[in-house]
């Protein structure tokens, strides 16, 4: 299972930082036994300030953030309730 997402957001004054991660979660069972492994990486950051909202990749890279919207379920919920 792969699930691309939006983290807690962190506010810090009039700015809040969205992280964006990418779970991972893989199980495999034999033999009576069963093996799973997780793990979860950072994509990029979502901010949000009186300025305006900006999409920033793990390369520091600006995307457009409809594409963050697009890909991540919930997004666009989460930055109406801000």
């Amino acid at each position: 299972m792969k699930e691309t997402r939006a983290g807690r957001p962190i506010i810090v004054g009039e700015i809040t930082i969205i992280p964006l991660e990418r779970l991972s979660v893989y199980h495999d069972g034999r033999k009576g036994g069963l093996l799973i492994y997780a793990s979860k990486e950072p994509i990029g950051i979502v901010i949000v300030s009186p300025q305006g909202t900006a999409a920033i990749d793990m390369c520091g890279g600006q995307v457009p953030l409809e594409n963050y919207i697009r890909d991540i379920h919930g997004l666009q919920q989460l930055l109406d309730s801000l």
